[in-house]
């Protein structure tokens, strides 16, 4: 990816033209596409612009290697590609019940991949700083999941305009993705002769240089100005105050912030055109940018012959230049920005009526209409205003940013606020679901608020939505305290308590109370919840009160209580059709959770799946995290790391689009568990970082948690000093308070863990008596149990008894294989396998690592199945190189071998750093540089670090396509 940066008329345009030229010359796949002010709530409206007309040129035959789930997400946003025929669902109903963004980034991408084969792809986004939300969230996802395929995507945008949604994606680029910035800066004074060309004298080089600061553009501008306009500079009249100030980002086609000069300049330009040659650009410049000639002379009210001649004249004069076939488009969007201002305010609110009205009579999508509806209207219009709302509804499902924009500008076309005026109230709300699934959470908050404040109290029905939503809001938002206020307060001022309203609040806030810590409370809540759901024969929300009977027994470790209640949740929920499930969706999630830590887990993940297939197809996406984060959850524990990956890597992306902190730290943390387990060190760090930092300081469950995974990576990387801040923070709190008391053993034998390889034995054989003091209740769980087993084994191993130790380690790697836990089963067996071999027992040590080495292989456990290996061959066992299955796809040697972190580590050595220096730099610690240098030697056959740098120069370490140096040039 590369960067083009600059304010306006710099140049960036003409770089990125230059680029292109390049990238034709060497046979290269070449689309471009640029974003333009008026139309900024396109949805993807610059990659469409890139990409539509050559996909619309493309036989069907060759997307179908995409597939036909991918090819239907495509289409959905791409006019030129049909849906299957197999479709059990239309476009329109995806985009109504609204959809995972996540998927369809991952067909857009798959599409780049397909298109960039086999010549490779170079795509041009020009002036980004006008794009739309959802470009930017398909760029975000690009940079986090970079395109497997030779892809150079390159964006220019105005640095000063540069929206607060594109300066957050543009940090989100993976490490050792290649991005690369270039910043323009204006012409000194040889060069703007060089420009100029020698015809003109150095006299008035210097004069125009003054007055268009360097700047590309304001010089041609000022170029071509009557010459009286330049004795003005020559004398050091004042002209502006820089050429360097950007366009206001909130104005509408406007030149503020231009020079003076220039913006005289421009204006005289259009000036001096012929009458209905200037109506054609007012006209051109409002239709739109590309425009068609046919709708610019609709909107001039001319007809097609006279406004063909005045583009004709526009074109000659170089205003207005093809831009593809039977389409125009204005020299550069500043030129546009002056006809447009030059029309007049109220001579363009008629012309984007009419501009309206001929896209009606062509049958224009909504979504087209939108854009001159905003501009053409006054309060109280119905038509203008139903256009608007069937425009947000259009692009809900894929762009509810956009949504909620055209809700707003709707709302604001209403007659003046009325209480208890119905329209308005369902528009609110609407606009707050929009902004909620975008992840504008505050707004949201903040709408609902304002609906709240509309709402009488006699509307307690549509009272109860609006807060019920509120309070997911307070949730995503990480304020779950809040969350519960709300709660209960619209609790206590409902007219009377028998009701369905009720019901709702009071599961409310068991939910709220289980998130809140408040065990005792959320049993009281759906104790009470089930009792009205029964009276009422509410059947969705009576399953929802027994799910979290269910949960917040296993909580309050009565395991009993728990799998009774959890037997009689599952059948409730079974018992309810999709219908009625959808509408209490949340019941699936506590059931699964209930059912997941009872180690009932195939139950738990059939249940999962039920959720996420409802979630999806009713476009419940607030709920897609956690449902993602729960179903991985059951895969991991079930050992199939691959496909936990895979729904904590979608839980990410869904948690990103709603962008709650929460909710990503939750699923970067069960990235970060995995990536450790699977042996990939460096990523699983980074992850575990990454969450801490979004959780903050471990004073929640959530954030001591991430914390926990944090230490569990570095534990694996063999930095055991990264465990200390944990034993530190639950060293003084040993009871664990924040830790229901069911997971308490797993913690402990965690810590356990940390603790010996601290060597700090006697804090260890602690942490293992509180695991068998948290175990005793837990007769019914056997996974559980085995925590605690296998706590102790490690404790007697490091006391000198490894007989005892590995018989310990046995009766764990047992209960952990009847819970249904191969991946624990396999670490039980490392610790057996290793006691025994310490007891002098070879064989049946042998015996044990196999088992140890066989079920890490199965679920994927590169890092432990590693460590098995290293214990087989100090007995003496051969084990075949490569039999981890480490990532080396294509069996690279020397610097193609080396994986991205290495590829950094060794760049600094090459150039004399020492491992200490390298260390600070990257934020990470000595004794994980040191693992990497290592390593680096190995790969790169040198006999020293003195050798690397040698090592890589003699290499292929990769280069960008050529494209990049000719353009460096170019510029």
């Amino acid at each position: 990816m590369v960067e083009v940066v600059g304010e306006p008329g710099i140049g960036k345009s003409r770089l990125l033209g230059e680029m292109r030229a390049v990238a034709n010359r060497q046979g290269r796949l070449v689309l471009a596409g640029h974003a333009s002010e008026l139309e900024r709530h396109n949805p993807f409206g610059v990659f469409l612009d890139a990409i539509c007309d050559h996909v619309a040129s493309l036989d069907p035959p060759d997307l179908a290697g995409l597939g036909t789930d991918l090819v239907r997400e495509l289409a959905m946003v791409f006019p030129g590609i049909s849906v299957p025929t197999d479709s059990a669902e239309t476009t329109h109903d995806r985009l109504v019940l609204g959809v995972e963004r996540y998927r369809l980034h991952l067909a857009i991408r798959a599409l780049l991949e397909h298109l960039a084969s086999p010549s490779g792809l170079v795509l041009t986004l020009d002036d980004l700083h006008w794009g739309d939300d959802a470009s930017f969230e398909l760029l975000g996802y690009l940079l986090r999941h970079p395109p497997r395929a030779p892809v150079v995507l390159v964006v220019a945008y105005r640095s000063r305009q540069r929206p607060a949604r594109l300066a957050a994606v543009l940090t989100q680029a993976t490490p050792g993705g290649v991005v690369r910035r270039i910043e323009l800066g204006p012409f000194n004074l040889d060069e703007v002769a060089e420009f100029l060309g020698p015809d003109v004298d150095q006299a008035r080089c210097q004069v125009l240089h003054q007055a268009s600061g360097g700047n590309p553009f304001y010089l041609e501008a000022l170029a071509r100005a009557p010459e009286e306009w330049l004795p003005l500079a020559a004398r050091g009249q004042p002209l502006s105050n820089g050429p360097s100030t950007a366009l206001s980002p909130k104005s509408v086609l406007s030149l503020d912030g231009v020079p003076p000069i220039v913006r005289a300049t421009l204006q005289a330009e259009l000036a001096i055109l012929p009458e209905r040659v200037r109506l054609i650009a007012h006209a051109s410049a409002v239709a739109g940018d590309p425009f068609g000639p046919e709708l610019a002379a609709a909107v001039a009210g001319l007809s097609r012959q006279v406004a063909d001649g005045a583009l004709d004249e526009l074109v000659a004069r170089d205003l207005v230049q093809p831009a593809g076939p039977g389409c125009f488009s204005y020299r550069h969007p500043m030129v546009r920005a002056a006809a447009y201002e030059n029309a007049g305010a109220g001579w363009r609110v008629q012309a984007h009526a009419r501009a309206w009205y001929a896209l009606e009579e062509r049958g224009a999508s909504m979504v087209q209409r939108a854009p001159h509806v905003e501009h053409a209207t006054l309060p109280g219009n119905d038509k203008a205003i139903a256009v608007l709302i069937a425009a947000a509804e259009a692009v809900a499902g894929w762009a509810p940013a956009d949504a909620a924009h055209w809700l707003s500008v709707a709302l604001r076309l209403l007659p003046d606020k009325v209480e208890g005026d119905l329209r308005r109230l369902e528009l609110l709300t609407d606009m707050a679901r929009f902004l909620g699934i975008s992840g504008q959470l505050w707004e949201a908050r903040d709408v609902l608020h304002e609906v709240l404040r509309l709402l009488p109290r006699t509307a307690a029905d549509r009272r109860v939505r609006a807060v019920s939503f509120c309070a997911v809001l307070e949730n995503l938002l990480g304020r779950h305290a809040e969350a519960r206020a709300l709660l209960l307060a619209e609790l206590r001022g409902l007219p009377r308590m028998a009701n369905g309203a009720a019901t709702a609040l009071q599961l409310g806030l068991a939910e709220a109370s289980l998130r809140h810590g408040d065990v005792a409370g959320s049993r009281t809540w759906a104790g009470t919840a089930y009792i009205l759901a029964s009276c009422h024969n509410d059947h969705p929300a009576r399953a929802t009160a027994a799910s979290f009977a269910a949960y917040a027994d296993y909580l309050a470790a009565d395991i009993p209580a728990a799998l009774e209640h959890c037997d009689h949740a599952a059948l409730l929920v079974d018992g309810l059709t999709d219908g009625e499930l959808a509408q209490r969706l949340d019941s699936v999630v506590w059931l699964g959770w209930a059912e997941h830590d009872l180690e009932r887990y195939d139950a738990a993940g059939r249940h999962f799946d039920r959720g996420l297939a409802l979630a999806r197809a009713t476009g419940q996406n607030y709920l897609l995290t956690m449902l993602l984060v729960s179903r991985g959850s059951v895969l991991m524990w079930q050992g199939l790391l691959t496909q936990a990956e895979g729904c904590f890597a979608d839980a990410e992306e869904a948690a990103l689009l709603v962008r709650s902190r929460w909710l990503q730290a939750f699923a970067l943390a069960m990235r970060c568990r995995v990536a450790a387990l699977t042996g990939e060190l460096e990523l699983a760090l980074r992850l575990g970082e990454e969450a801490c930092r979004l959780a903050g300081p471990p004073n929640d469950w959530l954030s001591l948690w991430t914390a926990k995974l944090l230490a569990h990576a570095h534990l694996m990387a063999d930095n055991p000093e990264g465990c200390s801040s944990i034993l530190d923070i639950t060293g003084s709190s040993p009871e664990l308070p924040m830790v229901d008391p069911a997971r308490r053993p797993a913690w402990y034998e965690f810590l356990t863990t940390a603790a010996l390889a601290l060597d700090r034995v006697a804090e260890g054989e602690q942490w293992a008596a509180r695991a068998e003091a948290a175990a005793t209740g837990l007769v019914a769980l056997p996974g559980r149990r085995a925590f605690a087993r296998l706590a102790r084994a490690r404790v007697l191993s490091a006391s000198g008894d490894p007989a005892h130790a590995s018989t310990t380690a046995r009766e764990a790697a047992t209960e952990f294989t009847k819970s249904g836990n191969p991946l624990d089963a396999g670490r039980a067996w490392l610790v057996a396998g290793t006691a025994t071999a310490a007891a002098g027992e070879r064989p049946r040590a042998l015996d044990e690592l196999e088992q140890a080495r066989a079920l890490s292989a199965r679920c994927g456990a590169n890092g432990l199945q590693e460590r098995a290996i290293r214990e087989l061959r100090r007995l003496g066992r051969r084990v075949p190189r490569g039999v981890t299955g480490q990532r080396n796809p294509r069996d690279a040697v020397g610097p193609a071998a080396l994986t991205s972190r290495e590829r950094e580590v060794a760049e600094l050595l090459a150039i004399g750093m020492t491992n200490r220096q390298i260390a600070a730099k990257l934020y990470l610690s000595p004794r994980t540089i040191d693992h990497h240098v290592g390593h680096i030697i190995a790969k790169l056959g040198a006999t020293s670090r003195a050798g690397v740098a040698s090592a890589l120069v003699t290499g292929d370490v990769g280069n960008l396509p050529d494209v990049f140096p000719s353009c460096s040039q170019a510029h």
